[in-house]
C-alpha cells in the first residue's frame, strides 16, 4: 500500500463532505459556507432553544480530517456525496487507496 500525501482537509459526517480546503480553517469556512448557502443553522452543544426552528444540525456532527490533493480535486469537480477511504490517517480517493 503507498502512502498518501497530506494536501489540504475535509469537514465531513457520516453522510458527506460538506467543506474542504487547504487549511483546517479555510475548510470549515467552506463548510459554514455551504450551510449558510443551504439555510442550513449551525447549533454548539448548548444551543438548545425553544425558538429554534426550520433547518439546522450540531457543529459536534462533523469532524475536520487531513485530506489528499486527489480527494480535494474530486469534491470541487463532483461535490461532496462521494466515497473515499482512510489510508495511514489521510483522506483519500478509493483509486488512490486502491493504488
Amino acid at each position: 500500500m503507498s502512502t498518501i500525501e497530506h494536501a489540504g482537509y475535509i469537514v465531513h459526517n457520516n453522510e458527506a463532505i460538506w467543506g474542504y480546503g487547504r487549511t483546517a480553517d479555510a475548510a470549515w469556512d467552506s463548510f459554514l459556507a455551504e450551510m449558510a448557502a443551504d439555510g442550513v443553522k449551525i447549533l454548539g452543544d448548548d444551543d438548545d432553544s425553544g425558538d429554534e426552528h426550520g433547518l439546522w444540525t450540531r457543529e459536534r456532527d462533523y469532524s475536520i480530517r487531513s485530506a489528499s490533493a486527489a480527494l480535494l480535486a474530486q469534491a470541487a469537480s463532483q461535490g461532496g456525496a462521494i466515497g473515499w477511504c482512510d489510508v495511514g490517517g489521510v483522506a483519500c480517493t478509493r483509486a488512490e487507496a486502491e493504488g
